[in-house]
């Protein structure tokens, strides 16, 4: 099967270079998350991550109006995820960036700079639930994300989507989130499986009583929703990421 998940990082400037410009606040929301996990090398991680700071000034240079964010895992195996927006699925076809031609050589060689430390590799396609979310803000993330991935029971979709719209998502609001995004994977894994992503600007906005649950009402009404929920799912994992801004091409930097 040929899928993003067996690319090389040769190929994957074409797939940065088809990144959606929807992080520009004017441009209308993205349609699709795609997402690409990568696990380096041991000794080789700092080579990556230099490949990488490389290539993001040679798409400045370039000018590409195309974009991506890269993560770092603080939590389970160590791993890199590289973020990329999209409209509608016909920009997961590769095309090259037209802006990029003058510095398409660069792009190759550091491409495979960068396949050379790569030790595996696995990429998850995943629809956004606008009505479940939060506009996803244009700029700079923030320096945290928490990742809330959970597995729906089949005959419990429905439902659980009705419990975001009802119970969480006016939560996040009322807490004033700057970040509430889901998603639900399509391709890459499990279609029943829904990612549901936070902002934090810090450890510490963990301590004590979480604005979620201040925004609902209190630990006593928190721990009701938990237990709906509890009946609506098979299992659930969290996982939080630390935004490289040097490995990463943003509006911003443009």
């Amino acid at each position: 099967m040929t899928t993003p998940t067996r690319r090389s990082w040769a190929r994957t400037g074409l797939l940065m270079a088809i990144t959606s410009g929807a992080m520009f606040a004017q441009q209308p929301q993205p349609a699709i998350r795609s997402v690409t996990f990568y696990t380096i090398k041991a000794d080789r991680v700092a080579d990556y991550l230099a490949a990488v700071k490389e290539l993001v000034a040679v798409r400045q240079k370039g000018g590409s109006e195309r974009y991506f964010s890269n993560w770092l895992s603080l939590s389970g195996p160590r791993e890199y995820a590289v973020v990329f927006y999209h409209s509608k699925w016909a920009e997961l076809d590769l095309t090259p960036d037209p802006k990029l031609q003058s510095v398409a050589g660069e792009s190759a060689a550091l491409g495979a700079r960068i396949n050379a430390t790569v030790e595996s590799r696995r990429t998850v396609h995943a629809s956004l639930e606008s009505e479940l979310s939060l506009p996803i803000p244009a700029g700079e993330p923030q320096p945290l994300a928490r990742v809330l991935r959970t597995w729906v029971r089949p005959d419990q979709v429905a439902a659980f989507r009705a419990l975001i719209k009802s119970d969480v998502l006016p939560a996040y609001k009322k807490a004033g989130a700057k970040v509430y995004s889901v998603a639900r994977t399509r391709y890459g894994g499990s279609t029943f499986e829904y990612s549901s992503v936070t902002g934090l600007d810090k450890w510490a906005d963990l301590d004590g009583e979480t604005p979620l649950i201040k925004a609902m009402g209190g630990q006593a009404a928190y721990d009701k929703f938990l237990a709906k929920r509890a009946a609506m799912v098979s299992r659930s994992e969290v996982e939080m990421y630390r935004f490289l801004k040097d490995q990463s091409y943003m509006p911003a930097m443009n």
